[in-house]
């Protein structure tokens, strides 16, 4: 078995749930806009609606590098390239965190909202298991580029 091969695998896959979880939260934005539109009263809507159009627009720009370079750390673990590992740890850290912040702090009737449910879901999943192959195949890499 080709440790780094299956290893740049699991990333690519991860990459492309991250991609996922991007394009989610970019496309229930105006589904969301639209629910709270018609559930808060003017006042309260206006007051709410900024702060999470900025974030979940942010989260899901924001998702997207992490998604592209875990993809480019996928190619480079495969070619074993050292500094793919320190790329697709720092990701692997961050998405990790995410699953850890949802549950500490969103209620748990949140969860019946079926896009959200499935960006949690999906990112618990790739946050749980990134750090896996990357470790896996730490000492197989090797520093060509000085990085």
């Amino acid at each position: 078995m080709n440790k780094r091969l299956l290893s740049s695998r699991i990333l690519l896959v991860q990459g492309i749930l991250i991609l996922v979880v991007a394009a989610i939260h970019l496309a229930v934005t105006p589904l969301l806009r639209d629910t709270m539109l018609h559930r808060l009263s003017s006042t309260d809507f206006l007051f709410v609606w900024p702060p999470l159009l900025l974030s979940f627009v942010v989260m899901g720009i924001l998702l997207i590098p992490i998604g592209v370079s875990t993809l480019l750390c996928a190619s480079a673990v495969r070619a074993g390239e050292r500094w793919a590992w320190r790329f697709g740890i720092t990701n692997a850290l961050a998405i990790l965190s995410l699953p850890a912040v949802l549950a500490l702090t969103m209620e748990k009737h949140y969860f019946t909202a079926i896009p959200f449910l499935i960006a949690a879901i999906l990112i618990s999943l790739v946050g749980v298991s990134m750090g896996l192959p990357l470790w896996w195949v730490r000492g197989e890499l090797v520093n060509k580029t000085g990085l």
